[in-house]
């Protein structure tokens, strides 16, 4: 190497040496960068921010796009809710999303209003700022917070302009992809009864047939079509549907002909009462499509269409028979001290005597009494309080099919209940009603012990 080329190299070194040195003593941190490019100021704090508006300009044929103009969402301290243009629960998940967003922008470039060149002005519709696409403010502690959203452009980028500022920003798009791809209305809970508080009634009209279930303590019964015992296993389920039950898609906010949508009248209504005396009622309208069996549908007093599906009206609208107590009796074995059986012209009687069972008929006249298989006696209760019918049918009781009756006896000596028992001639079905106007059907092939000759008489 010449001494030339010896002398340029040490050169270039040092100089390169003392760049670096200086750049170091001098120059800006990765954090520096991010504060000098970040848009909002250092007090935008998410956990602190406590409501949102998205302000959208209205479409030529006054519908809402997007979410529609003027959608408020406010922080309490039972979560966020949308308070205008009416109040429903919102999901804190897609909002702390748009919040996060907007902490994380970040200008790539910085364009002064003037630079902008238009014939009379800056060209703020160039940009798509005059008027903004959308506005989102956010309310914190030190103030409003406004964020005009514009055009977007290439790889990712969109144009924006934060509060008053005489420049416009460019910026990434993740906060446009938050305020207008995923409309805000999905922002709002998607459940139609909004309340944890415990039900304490229900009610379900579907076109003329009518069900109504009243809760006392932890049963349930049926007071409308037929005063009966409910099905704890099925209205359980109900109640769950009912305190999770979402609708599968929004359709219309604001003032709309209700009528339009099959909801003015109703073709049925779902209401239920709270242990706080709150009741909330769905009206369900008509079909969604000409070929889809979905529905409209709309929470009373809140002014928003949503689309059912098929499934979800299956869950809301139970046939009456399903929620029917299936049993012969809603009696419970361990209560019972007696139990007298009346089959034609025969009697039986038997009494709980500790851990084993006495009988008691009348043969030729004569009373008898001794002592019968506790076995068979839980066979028979277990017959009629436990097995679940195979079918239940609501009407009248078939007089002229009557095979016995049934009495439960509790341990003060009055009756629990009485259970009609009926048969379909000789080797027939079995139906069994007590007193409700229900009949729980069981097949010909079970088992009940009703005459004397059934009954065992045990040697003492």
């Amino acid at each position: 190497m010449s001494l030339r080329a010896t002398i340029t190299t040490w050169i270039v070194a040092v100089a390169i040496s003392a760049l670096a040195a200086l750049a170091w003593q001098y120059g800006e941190s990765e954090e520096d960068v991010v504060l000098r490019t970040a848009v909002l100021d250092a007090g935008f704090d998410v956990e602190a921010i406590d409501r949102v508006v998205i302000e959208r300009p209205m479409a030529d044929d006054g519908s809402e796009p997007g979410g529609g103009s003027g959608l408020v969402f406010e922080l309490g301290d039972e979560g966020w809710r949308q308070t205008s243009p009416f109040e429903i629960v919102a999901e804190g998940f897609p909002i702390r999303r748009v919040l996060v967003a907007a902490a994380d922008l970040s200008a790539s470039r910085r364009t002064p209003l003037a630079a902008l060149d238009g014939r009379d002005g800056p060209d703020l519709a160039g940009v798509g700022l005059d008027p903004p696409v959308a506005v989102v403010r956010f309310r914190g502690p030190d103030g409003e917070h406004r964020v005009e959203l514009g055009a977007r452009t290439v790889a990712g980028r969109s144009w924006i302009r934060v509060g008053e500022e005489d420049e416009a920003l460019v910026v990434g798009d993740d906060l446009h992809e938050r305020v207008l791809d995923d409309d805000p209305r999905n922002w709002r809970s998607r459940r139609l009864f909004s309340s944890d508080r415990e039900i304490d009634a229900i009610s379900i009209s579907n076109g003329e047939a009518v069900i109504e279930l009243q809760r006392n303590g932890r049963r349930w019964r049926l007071t409308e079509p037929v005063a009966s015992r409910g099905d704890a296993t099925t209205i359980d389920g109900l109640v769950g549907i009912l305190g999770r039950v979402e609708h599968d898609g929004f359709v219309r906010d604001g003032d709309f002909d209700r009528a339009r949508f099959g909801l003015d009248p109703a073709a049925a209504v779902i209401e239920v009462v709270r242990d706080d005396g709150r009741r909330e009622r769905l009206l369900i309208g008509g079909p969604a499509g000409l070929v889809s069996r979905d529905r409209f549908a709309m929470v009373d007093g809140t002014p928003m269409v949503v689309r059912l599906d098929e499934a979800t009206l299956r869950g809301l609208l139970p046939s009456v028979a399903t929620l029917i107590e299936p049993t012969g009796s809603g009696i419970r074995p361990a209560d019972v001290k007696s139990i007298e059986i009346t089959a034609e012209d025969e009697f039986v009687r038997l009494e709980r005597d500790l851990d084993r069972w006495r009988i008691e008929v009348v043969e030729d006249g004569e009373r008898v009494v001794g002592e019968t298989s506790a076995e068979l006696v839980d066979a028979l209760m277990a017959t009629l309080a436990e097995t679940r019918a195979t079918e239940v049918a609501i009407q009248s009781f078939p007089q002229a099919l009557t095979v016995a009756t049934v009495v439960f006896n509790g341990f003060d000596g009055r009756p629990l209940d009485a259970v009609r028992i009926a048969r379909e001639g000789p080797g027939g079905r079995w139906a069994f009603e007590n007193g409700d106007g229900v009949l729980r059907i069981l097949p010909a092939s079970a088992e009940l012990p009703l005459s004397i000759a059934s009954w065992p008489r045990l040697e003492p």
